[in-house]
């Protein structure tokens, strides 16, 4: 899939106002000097895989800092989420912005921290792929029922990229993607119906 494959299915199924809250994030963010590094399901769609996702995930240096600069302004493009610190929402469509911590791990329990965003840019910084897929298989691993889609993201990538199997994930995760690449690789295809 190519970001031409990502634009496509994004107005298909509705979901372009994703990428739309994305981009003036990220301007927003590029105004104030904040790098960042865009996760999650509008990652695994620019690496490869058609799948819809309905919020953003955005790393960044300092997660109250960028959220204070998001919605600085009482009339701006975003207000925060009660209950939620890291989070804002887009007041044109209602999309939220999850603001993730470079450097850190999504929860107890994980080992593979967010990635330190090094570009200020006005659009989108999208993780490596090496990176995504340790992100995804460390979340997995940690909450395997309620993060099952992580592990899917990973399926689905392996196969639609036919990525090798020595592909340079983190070390903690290795044997995970070793483990799902072989499974992927033992199991035969099924025709196409």
């Amino acid at each position: 899939m190519t970001s031409y494959d990502a634009y496509l299915l994004r107005e298909n199924t509705g979901t372009s106002g994703v990428v739309e809250t994305a981009l003036r994030a990220v301007i927003a963010l590029a105004d104030h000097d904040i790098p960042h590094l865009v996760v999650g399901g509008i990652a695994v769609q620019e690496h490869g895989y058609p799948r819809v996702t309905i919020d953003v995930d955005i790393v960044v240096p300092d997660v109250l800092d960028a959220v204070e600069w998001l919605t600085a302004f009482p009339m701006g493009a975003f207000v925060r989420v009660k209950h939620w610190e890291n989070r804002v929402q887009d007041t044109r469509n209602g999309v939220n912005v999850d603001l993730l911590p470079a450097g850190q791990v999504l929860k107890d329990g994980c080992k593979v921290p967010f990635p330190e965003p090094k570009n200020t840019a006005e659009q989108l910084q999208i993780v490596t792929l090496e990176q995504l897929i340790s992100l995804k298989l460390d979340s997995w691993a940690q909450s395997p029922l309620r993060r099952h889609k992580d592990k899917t993201d990973v399926i689905e990538l392996i196969q639609r990229r036919k990525l090798p199997r020595d592909l340079a994930v983190a070390t903690v995760v290795r044997q995970l993607y070793l483990e799902t690449w072989d499974g992927l690789q033992a199991e035969p295809e099924s025709p196409k119906a």
